[in-house]
């Protein structure tokens, strides 16, 4: 009952904060992917922040299409690909590089992630700043009024989050662009940053999968500073 709650004051509240944009508003999903150290076993690390940015009328529109493609009202891409559906993947990788001139993919990646306490965090860090502060630029994509991000499962992490979009915010990175955080299973347009981070990992990691070829065109990516341990 409370998960559902929770759910029920998440959706309230983006539905306010879709209310406020303009027809012709763009909103940028916000998704990660990432290999640590304490997982990696000796192999490349990296932390990869990905952006899908969407004007407000194709909403609707990709949600339908996704939840035909993927046939039900759940995904996740890394679950997906560990029950063998790499069909789906491919197809769902097929379908976003078809995208429409104002839809755009944005990705920050670090790469080796710092060995040492708080190396995750750091990096996650040093890309949302990359990647929030593209966005609010409006160099590579359509600038959105509107960032919705994936809402981490921790409170520390949560409230670690809301710290770097207040540092952001002070730093005058990211202007008063709108930042909210909120779960797949409430905007299923959060698969979409899903897709294309899992996608990335997978070339980062030299894998043979293919996902990213036919998103490979499309993607832009942004430099990130180097995160350093405090």
């Amino acid at each position: 009952m409370a998960a559902s709650h929770t759910d029920e004051t998440r959706r309230r509240l983006l539905s306010e904060s879709y209310r406020r944009l303009r027809p012709d508003a763009h909103v940028a999903f916000v998704d990660e992917s990432y290999v640590v150290p304490e997982v990696a076993h000796g192999a490349r690390t990296f932390y990869i922040a990905t952006a899908y940015v969407s004007p407000v009328r194709l909403h609707q529109p990709v949600r339908d299409d996704l939840g035909s493609i993927i046939g039900g009202s759940y995904w996740h891409t890394s679950e997906a690909h560990a029950a063998g559906d790499a069909e789906t993947i491919h197809e769902l990788c097929r379908y976003l590089a078809a995208a429409e001139e104002d839809e755009a993919f944005l990705l920050a990646v670090q790469s080796p992630i710092e060995d040492a306490p708080g190396g995750d965090e750091l990096a996650r860090e040093a890309c949302l700043t990359a990647l929030l502060g593209n966005l609010h630029e409006g160099q590579l994509t359509p600038r959105p009024s509107l960032v919705v991000a994936e809402e981490r499962r921790h409170q520390g992490q949560r409230a670690r989050d809301l710290r770097t979009i207040k540092t952001m915010r002070q730093a005058q990175v990211i202007g008063q662009m709108q930042v909210t955080f909120t779960s797949p299973s409430v905007e299923p347009l959060l698969w979409v940053p899903d897709i294309v981070a899992f996608a990335q990992s997978h070339l980062e990691r030299g894998s043979d999968a293919g996902y990213a070829v036919p998103l490979a065109p499309l993607l832009r990516v942004v430099p990130v500073e180097k995160s350093n341990p405090r």
